[in-house]
């Protein structure tokens, strides 16, 4: 999904960019992280966006994403800075990417983390202390945490599937808006931890339904 800034001829923007940048004073490091202080995204936007108003020029940004499904059934997300001039003329920077967490909250945090990282590459912004090494470490630390959870609840759904009488199977897929045919290796390795968790759930239940000890 990485792919390079796309250029466009911008001018006036080019032009007005310079003079906000020349502007741009960077954010206090209000937050306070695992390897030191840093800038969040909200110190990254008013820092922008008081550059902007002390330049006087007419830019604006947003951001937005894009989503993709990988060859191995993730969903990938990337985040894209849009700066905006009134003339017209627009550049869409492509930022960082980050997956599909297996909770709300954690997709919440990676698409945070990855706005706040895309807004600092756009506009030129410091928002760590030289550690986005670190910082990344990290991230990556806890996508592994939560894809070796993900291991483990599926290894517990298979287990149980075993258990859980034939009759009964199409009633526990059925939890998720699937069928029978979808309990295999192949299938159920693809599963997030949420829709494993649901259908450990129903088998757990279907098993204790049915008497078995």
């Amino acid at each position: 999904m990485n792919k390079s800034i796309e250029w466009q001829p911008t001018p006036e923007l080019n032009e007005d960019l310079v003079k906000m940048q020349l502007s741009l004073v960077q954010p206090a490091k209000t937050k306070q992280g695992h390897f030191g202080p840093y800038a969040g995204l909200d110190d990254i936007d008013r820092a922008v966006r008081s550059a902007i108003k002390a330049a006087e020029v007419p830019l604006t940004y947003n951001q937005s994403t894009s989503t993709e499904l990988t060859a191995n059934g993730k969903i990938t997300h990337q985040v894209i800075t849009n700066i905006i001039h009134s003339s017209g003329e627009t550049l869409h920077i492509d930022g960082v990417t980050y997956e599909q967490g297996s909770t709300p909250a954690q997709t919440l945090a990676n698409l945070t983390y990855a706005k706040r990282g895309s807004l600092s590459a756009a506009f030129g912004v410091v928002a760590d202390d030289d550690d986005d090494g670190q910082a990344i470490t990290a991230l990556k630390q806890e996508q592994i945490n939560q894809e070796n959870m993900r291991k483990a609840i599926i290894a517990k759904l298979k287990e149980k599937l075993k258990e859980v009488p034939k009759e009964k199977l199409p009633q526990i897929f059925a939890t998720s808006n699937m069928t029978e045919k979808h309990n295999n290796n192949s299938d159920l390795d693809k599963l997030t931890a949420a829709q494993a968790s649901v259908l450990a759930g129903a088998a757990i239940f279907a098993i204790n339904d049915a008497g078995i000890k």
